[in-house]
């Protein structure tokens, strides 16, 4: 067997595959990617797995004999970065245990293994299938509020609902919720569990223009396109009815302001508090943000444009929660304040709710007020 293959674009699949074959996987095969050379359509598949997510990528390139091997692979990802040329050669003859890879006066001999023990991929049918684009989006805006705890597994996850109205996603850690929009044209009737990790894989390996079918397997997700598949175990569950919850709150005021000023504000109160409690309290047109820490005290005003309600009291949020919400949405949202404290955001394609924190006990020191 004989490949000639671009280098570069070799690499770039073996930097996402190596991403996903674990180096330390009980198994050595899982360790490997899997290369698979067709002749007949002159294409070379390359398959990676960690048994959660797997990775299919099909390259152009030029072969002369069919042939299937396994190969490690951050070995491999190593060898690529380091050889000269734009174009790589692989061979393997009458099914040794090694492989040559070469580049121009460069070369590398590499033990392979068998193909026998590596998993078989099962694909969804077509006509079972719906088209999905703004992945990275979707993910952006909700991978963020799930969980690290694996006590917790549902919680781990983002819940993707096809309905009649289009794909819809929702997240949550306990302390806040987010439910964003995805594509419109992505209608059904299904809920999906797939872990955030697994999301957030594919997210970076795609742009929000690209579209892909998806469907299921029963216990996996399915995107694909053209020359692309990624594959996702699902969880299985009941999760909480979000939307439903979400329906129960009502703002007693809110306020219309941009993302990227309550950002802003926020990164610079920070200073003296990285971790721990942030303060929200209003005056007049204005929300004052404020945080004590050891080393003083800041306060940050940001204008805002009253809406509704009359804005009252103080409401202390988690620094951390919120910062990384404020992270992941953008443009003008709705801000406001419901029952219990609850601080909401709305904006055209998300909804956030994070709830509101005891009052922080520290005393109070000199305050340095940022512009």
């Amino acid at each position: 067997m004989i490949i000639n293959i671009n280098r570069l674009e070799l690499l770039s699949t073996m930097k996402r595959a190596a991403s996903i074959a674990p180096a330390d996987a009980p198994l050595d095969v899982l360790k490997g990617v899997l290369l698979e050379a067709d002749s007949t359509c002159g294409k070379l598949t390359v398959t990676a797995t960690n048994l959660d997510v797997t990775l299919q990528v099909k390259l152009p390139c030029s072969i002369q004999e069919d042939g299937a091997f396994v190969i490690r692979a951050k070995l491999l990802l190593d060898m690529l970065q380091r050889l000269p040329s734009d174009t790589v050669q692989i061979l393997r003859f009458n099914n040794q245990g090694l492989a040559t890879l070469k580049s121009e006066k460069a070369g590398y001999d590499i033990e392979v293994w068998e193909t026998a023990n590596f998993p078989k991929l099962t694909l969804p049918f077509p006509e079972d299938t719906v088209a999905v684009s703004g992945i990275p989006s979707m993910a952006q805006k909700t991978v963020f509020a799930t969980v690290q705890d694996s006590n917790q597994p549902l919680l781990k996850c983002v819940n993707l609902m096809f309905t009649k109205s289009g794909l819809r996603a929702a997240s949550s850690n306990g302390n806040c919720i987010v439910s964003a929009k995805g594509d419109e044209t992505s209608t059904g009737n299904i809920h999906l569990l797939i872990p955030a990790l697994s999301l957030n894989k594919l997210a970076h390996m795609c742009t929000d223009k690209e579209v892909f079918r998806v469907g299921t397997t029963g216990k996996q997700i399915a995107f694909f396109k053209e020359d692309f598949l990624f594959t996702a175990r699902l969880m299985e569950g009941s999760y909480i009815d979000t939307e439903l919850l979400l329906n129960t709150v009502k703002n007693a005021f809110t306020v219309l302001t941009d993302i990227q000023e309550l950002r802003s504000a926020l990164s610079s109160v920070m200073a003296v508090m990285p971790e721990g409690k942030v303060k929200l309290t209003f005056q007049d047109q204005r929300i004052l943000f404020s945080c004590t820490g050891s080393v003083g005290r800041a306060i940050t005003p940001l204008e805002v444009l009253p809406l509704t309600g009359a804005p009252r009291g103080e409401h202390w949020y988690s620094i951390q929660q919120l910062n990384a919400c404020l992270k992941a949405l953008s443009g003008t949202v709705t801000l406001g304040i419901a029952q219990g404290g609850m601080l909401t955001l709305s904006s055209s394609n998300a909804y956030y709710l994070q709830s509101a924190m005891r009052a922080q006990d520290m005393p109070e020191k000199s305050a340095a007020k940022a512009a």
